[in-house]
């Protein structure tokens, strides 16, 4: 398994989609969130025009993706929007690539404090965020509070 991240397009929205879809929702709900997403014309709560999202993909397939927007909420500089790996493809480090990549970006846009939403009952994700570096806020966010020092 090679996986190669890279910026996403609008190509990339059905294959996205479908692997939220998994989790909850529909592939249409997905598909108008996720390409709203990426054109700017769906927005999160005090979230800011800059964003970034990346896919990560095994030759062909999509296999997981991360965005991310800057933002104010809970005086954040930027805000972990989603980040999913195929069901089949989990445990094999991929989280753990996408969240090094969009930590980068967070690095780029000198933002310090990082917030993301994140279920008290998702076990898995609150793993992958404390092992780069998040700390919980509530029951259901989490926090870095200084993303500038975390290694990428």
């Amino acid at each position: 398994m090679s996986i190669n991240l890279r910026p996403a397009t609008a190509a990339d929205v059905s294959a996205m989609a479908a692997i939220r879809a998994k989790e909850w929702g529909d592939e249409t709900l997905w598909t108008h969130r996720i390409a709203g997403y990426l054109s700017a014309e769906y927005s999160p709560q005090q979230a800011l025009p800059e964003r970034a999202v990346f896919v990560a993909v095994d030759g062909d397939e999509l296999v997981g993706f991360v965005a991310a927007h800057r933002t104010r909420r809970f005086d954040c500089d930027c805000e972990l929007q989603w980040i999913n790996v195929a069901e089949e493809r989990r445990g094999q480090g991929t989280a753990d690539q996408l969240m090094l990549r969009i930590l980068k970006w967070f690095h780029q846009q000198a933002a310090q404090r990082i917030c993301v939403n994140v279920a008290a009952g998702n076990t898995a994700a609150r793993r992958v965020y404390a092992r780069h570096g998040a700390q919980p806020l509530n029951d259901h966010w989490m926090i870095w509070d200084d993303a500038t020092s975390i290694p990428v």
